[in-house]
């Protein structure tokens, strides 16, 4: 009987470390972020043509750096790739922002205030 509930908590921790990790493919990420700033800005189908290209040079530019750090073989700098992705963050918004109406770059900085939060919460709970 204990060895049943321990298989039975194992799996349900393991489908639960499934759900808490964001990734996908780049596709879906792609989608992801489309989706949300569509919602969170109300995008017009005009600028969702102009920011799909901007969103998916930055998923690849970030990619790119992740795998350059852990082609490096060493250990990552936590610190160095956290001040690299809001770097590539705010050139992102600024190329965002020249596609956006005033109203929508206000919501666009609201939008990235609440993902910040949402991932602050997300790192405390593990």
């Amino acid at each position: 009987m204990k060895k049943l509930v321990m298989v039975v908590l194992v799996a349900i921790m393991a489908a639960g470390s499934c759900f808490a990790q964001p990734g996908g493919t780049p596709e879906e990420r792609l989608k992801r972020e489309l989706d949300g700033l569509t919602t969170a800005l109300s995008l017009t189908p005009d600028q969702v043509a102009k920011v799909t290209p901007i969103i998916t040079d930055a998923q690849k530019a970030r990619s790119e750096m992740f795998q350059k750090m852990r082609d490096s073989g060493g250990t990552m700098d936590r610190e160095k790739m956290m001040a690299e992705g809001a770097k590539m963050q705010t050139e992102t918004d600024a190329k965002l922002k020249a596609v956006l109406t005033a109203e929508q770059g206000t919501k666009l900085d609201a939008f990235r205030k609440k993902q910040a939060e949402e991932r602050a919460a997300r790192m405390q709970n593990r």
